[in-house]
């Protein structure tokens, strides 16, 4: 009698159905707030504010206190969280697992390229991936600031230089090896080079005045750090070729961007003994996003389009 009765309760218990809601209420923590998670779903905020509280209603429970810096989570809104992410990360890899290919490379991606990058070689790439995948729309943003995936809605950004974004998904794709140039010009005005330590004597070129350091490396694996004095500083590297071109200063530069002018004769090798550390590419994503598939897919044609011309980096 009892079991029947435990039973009968249980049958005629109301179902929780707003499964939409509580994605969006995970979507919201992981923005850091309605703003972000605005700019990150495309979804209006008064929109997102409103599923929030038809959900806090479903639920008889006060999930988030809503403030000028964000939400804040009450006891019942974090244990919700921690326990429902969970959940749909897991709901969605099982789904990207079934998804055929046309279904899983479509859709809409927002990418964030450095801009020397993407219009040598990125740009070219994904040119061709939507050739062969018509059905993703592609959103290119070229910017050399290190972007914010979660608060600006990227679904994929590319960094040159080390990561440590614990957060979220990254992968190395590639070193680009780089080589010390200066123009004839300029060696002429400045004979004698033949250490590292001489370059610290020069005018230098780079992306930025402070905290440049040179690693270089010689064929017996020999390392010398050098500080060099920096007298034009660009955030742009095809800036810092044309001001290499120009006779200012001796400039560390990825060999991608200096090809031309070295076959010109217009940049020449210095120490062309030591070679500088190679710049590292990094992609990175989010580490719950059901598009995983099609980011993959798009860094592995980063990855190709950079080994088919290794002349070119």
């Amino acid at each position: 009698m009892i079991f029947v009765t435990v039973m009968f309760h249980k049958w005629n218990m109301k179902a929780f159905g707003d499964f939409d809601g509580l994605a969006l209420f995970i979507r919201m923590v992981q923005a850091g707030g309605l703003a972000s998670a605005e700019r990150a779903t495309g979804i209006p905020k008064a929109t997102l504010s409103r599923r929030l509280s038809a959900l806090e209603e479903t639920l008889n429970v006060r999930l988030a206190r809503r403030t000028r810096k964000g939400l804040i989570l009450t006891e019942q809104g974090q244990q919700l969280f921690e326990r429902g992410r969970t959940a749909f990360t897991l709901a969605e890899q099982a789904v990207a697992e079934v998804q055929d290919d046309r279904v899983a490379l479509s859709g809409t991606v927002r990418l964030s390229l450095p801009p020397d990058m993407a219009t040598a070689v990125l740009g070219p790439a994904l040119i061709g991936f939507k050739t062969r995948c018509p059905d993703v729309t592609i959103e290119m943003a070229l910017t050399d600031r290190r972007v914010s995936l979660i608060e600006e809605g990227y679904d994929l950004a590319v960094r040159m230089g080390p990561v440590a974004d614990s957060e979220l998904m990254f992968r190395k794709f590639a070193d680009l090896p780089r080589a010390l140039v200066a123009s004839p010009a300029f060696l002429s005005e400045h004979p004698g080079l033949s250490t590292p330590q001489d370059l610290e004597m020069l005018p230098a070129l780079a992306i930025r005045r402070d905290l440049i350091e040179w690693d270089l490396k010689n064929a017996h694996g020999t390392r010398a750090i050098i500080r060099p004095g920096i007298g034009f500083a660009a955030n742009r590297q095809t800036i810092l070729v044309d001001a290499a071109r120009a006779g200012l200063g001796i400039a560390n530069l990825p060999k991608f961007l200096i090809e031309d002018a070295m076959a010109a004769g217009a940049l020449v090798p210095v120490l062309p003994d030591w070679e500088p550390s190679p710049v590292e590419m990094t992609a990175l994503w989010q580490r719950d996003r059901i598009t995983g598939r099609l980011i993959k897919a798009i860094v592995a044609a980063f990855e190709e389009a950079l080994s088919a011309k290794p002349s070119e980096v």
